[in-house]
């Protein structure tokens, strides 16, 4: 679908990266408890960002890890912070990773899904509750595309078919019940190929092109011009949509011309329309046709372009927009104007980036080490993760 690497809406994307790049050198041993990555300038093809740990893959299929670690999130068989990237075990096969809140999905270049983390509500699949410090498998089926909400997974498998797990109090799992579910179980039996997952609900497009929706709507992030949660995918939009992502309350989707569209929660102005005015159906955002990837965060929301740009706005309390202040954005705001960007992902309040040529640029919130800049202080602009500042 591009380029970039957003576990919400491209991981069939990742997949062909994955098996295209070029194989490169993952380094040696650092001094500290863990591996560590030496290079100044580590090729990077994949990221993800959960609430406060961050991952990529680099081109040689390593995966690594940073930031918060309590419940086993990193995976590197610790529950120690980690403030720079640490290799997670030694497996070299690894196409792509979701993060949300504290667990973590990955797929591996076979397409079998693994998970790691918090697992209170059944939300790594593994039929259990109890946490996992390194990745488990759970299921041997091929998987394009795997999105995390804050206690439960959403997943497209290659037949195009729709699976959810884990907490399901709002009915964001959409198969019809509010039932915890601790394995993946099937939603319906259409056909998928966009999903995203909020706090508490989820967002998904069909192999038609139409945009459903389902789970907690007490904002009007569902797009059906209520407040009433559904337990099921709801249809929004019979026209053609090709990318969605979805925040804490609030989603936006890009339809096949291009252009930008955004509902639900805009108390910061996360919709990106220049109000604060919450919003029960979508709304074109700005004139432009040219947006090609997105991603949401707890409170903020991140473009890309086709000409490579990004775009910010929303939420900016600790610089998550990257636009080295801390006043929100109601509109979408150019970030690092010279560079080209070939993916980027917000976390809850924290943003990952890879520019055109495989580097790796985060901002934001850093409590945790979740920046990955050796360091846990706040950044307001981006800054190179392998290269302290």
């Amino acid at each position: 679908m591009r380029i970039m690497i957003n576990p919400s809406v491209s991981a069939a994307t990742g997949l062909i990266l994955f098996l295209g790049a070029v194989i490169l050198s993952c380094g040696a041993a650092g001094p500290s408890v863990g591996r560590t990555d030496p290079a100044a300038h580590p090729k990077w093809v994949s990221i993800a960002a959960g609430k406060s740990h961050s991952l990529a893959v680099k081109s040689d299929g390593t995966l690594w890890a940073w930031g918060g670690n309590g419940v086993g999130q990193l995976g590197d068989a610790t529950t120690t912070e980690r403030y720079s990237p640490v290799q997670v075990g030694k497996d070299r096969d690894w196409a792509f990773a979701a993060a949300r809140f504290a667990h973590t999905l990955a797929v591996k270049s076979d397409g079998t899904l693994w998970s790691w983390g918090g697992n209170g509500h059944g939300q790594l699949g593994d039929g259990t509750t109890r946490m996992k410090i390194s990745p488990v498998q759970i299921s041997k089926d091929k998987w394009v595309s795997v999105v995390l909400g804050r206690f439960f997974s959403i997943g497209i498998k290659a037949d195009g078919t729709l699976w959810a797990w884990g907490g399901n109090g709002s009915g964001q799992l959409g198969e019809g019940t509010t039932k915890v579910w601790h394995a993946p179980v099937q939603v319906g039996t259409d056909k998928w190929v966009a999903v995203a997952a909020g706090g508490l609900h989820s967002v998904g497009v069909k192999s038609d092109g139409t945009l459903w929706a389902w789970g907690n709507n007490e904002s009007g992030q569902l797009g059906d011009r209520t407040t009433t949660n559904k337990s099921s995918p709801t249809r929004i939009s019979e026209e053609k949509w090709v990318s969605v992502a979805a925040g804490r309350s609030h989603s936006i989707a890009i339809k096949d011309d291009g252009t930008l569209w955004a509902w639900g929660a805009n108390e910061v102005g996360q919709l990106g329309d220049g109000t604060t005015t919450e919003r029960h159906h979508p709304v074109k955002i700005n004139s432009n046709n040219k947006w090609l990837s997105i991603s949401a965060g707890y409170f903020h929301t991140l473009g890309l372009k086709s000409d490579g740009t990004l775009w910010m706005w929303g939420g900016n309390e600790v610089g998550q927009l990257g636009d080295g202040t801390i006043t929100m954005r109601h509109h979408p705001v150019q970030i690092a104007v010279r560079d080209k960007w070939t993916s980027a992902v917000a976390g809850y309040f924290h943003t990952v980036a890879l520019r055109v040529d495989g580097t790796l640029w985060t901002w934001g919130l850093n409590e945790y080490g979740q920046l990955g800049d050796g360091t846990t202080e706040e950044r307001h602009s981006p800054v190179q993760v392998g290269h302290l500042n």
